[in-house]
């Protein structure tokens, strides 16, 4: 009768424990859903990563949220709102976020999406390898850019000095309109700007992909992730459900965008002036892959790394901790 008697009491407390745990769970997601925000302020450039973004913004998150989108012209104006606390989510340079990070800036990496997008064009004859372009012109986008870090990347590892070239800095679409035209003879471009290019100067040819140049030296496996989304860690403990939604929907608007360009094509021209069939080609060269901030890691770290080696200054003077990963 003793034993029986201490069985029903173990039930109990184990009953009520359990009754405990599951009201506290409900309480906090009931506290959570009555303070959701009625939107949310994503920033993004004009870029193939964004176009997945124009998709949602029609829609609606959890709980009726909706998303307020910025489309932004320079990263100088993006990273304002970010130290402002005027923007939730926000797409960046990997190097510009964990810079930011490094300043005690309050953010998170949420995601990496941009993981291949550069590539090394010319229209002069001759120009095959980096060591080609000793004595040219170079024009790359604005100086401590994504396409200004990795270009001095592939230079250093081609024993090619800064020096040994004239290098000239513009915002990426004046230089298109460069090359298009035949101002500019070798340039560094992203896409969709170098379909642009080879669409309208059929002297305009690839030289190098910076996706591939990358793998064949830091490793086939190794990825490139070259922009990501940042997350207000304010906001994200504030809304940790929230911050799930938008994550799935992202990954899953991206996907669909990947898989079906064309779906995309006509908000991306309505929205980020690049026309759709430009839009359309330039996917089958552009790298776009939702991949978890945390999940991430060890491809970012090498990728600062290597950044880090070559000037403190690109990462903001160090490696970012564990913390600059967003976790679920």
């Amino acid at each position: 009768m003793i034993k029986k008697a201490f069985l029903i009491t173990g039930l109990i407390i184990a009953l009520l424990i359990t009754g405990c745990a599951k009201t506290q769970t409900g309480e906090k997601q009931q506290k959570e859903s009555l303070k959701m925000p009625g939107q949310i302020t994503v920033q993004a450039p004009i870029a193939p990563a964004t176009a997945p973004l124009l998709k949602m913004a029609g829609k609606e998150l959890t709980s009726g949220v909706k998303i307020n989108l910025i489309i932004y012209k320079t990263v100088e104006e993006a990273t304002t709102r970010v130290i402002r606390n005027e923007a939730d989510f926000t797409i960046l340079p990997i190097n510009v976020a964990a810079k930011l990070y490094n300043r005690k800036i309050d953010i998170s990496l949420a995601n990496v999406n941009t993981w291949g997008i550069l590539y090394l064009v010319s229209a002069k004859n001759g120009v095959t390898e980096w060591d080609d372009l000793k004595g040219k012109e170079l024009y790359i986008g604005a100086r401590g850019s994504t396409p200004d870090v990795l270009t001095r990347y592939f230079l250093n590892k081609n024993g090619i000095s800064e020096n040994d070239l004239k290098i000239i800095y513009l915002d990426s679409p004046e230089i298109a309109k460069m090359m298009i035209s035949g101002l500019a003879k070798n340039a560094v471009l992203p896409e969709p700007m170098v379909t642009q290019a080879l669409l309208k100067n059929n002297k305009v040819r690839i030289v190098k992909n910076f996706y591939e140049g990358w793998q064949a030296i830091e490793g086939k496996n190794t990825g490139l992730p070259q922009a990501g989304m940042i997350v207000r860690n304010s906001f994200a403990n504030s809304y940790p459900s929230l911050v799930t939604s938008f994550q799935q929907a992202y990954a899953q608007a991206m996907d669909e965008t990947v898989k079906n360009p064309a779906g995309s094509a006509s908000l991306v021209q309505t929205s980020l002036q690049i026309p759709a069939p430009v839009f359309i080609q330039s996917i089958k060269r552009t790298q776009l892959k939702f991949v978890e901030g945390e999940k991430a890691r060890n491809d970012v770290e090498i990728y600062l790394s290597r950044l880090l080696e070559l000037s403190p200054d690109m990462v903001g003077g160090k490696l970012p901790d564990e913390k600059f990963f967003l976790k679920k």
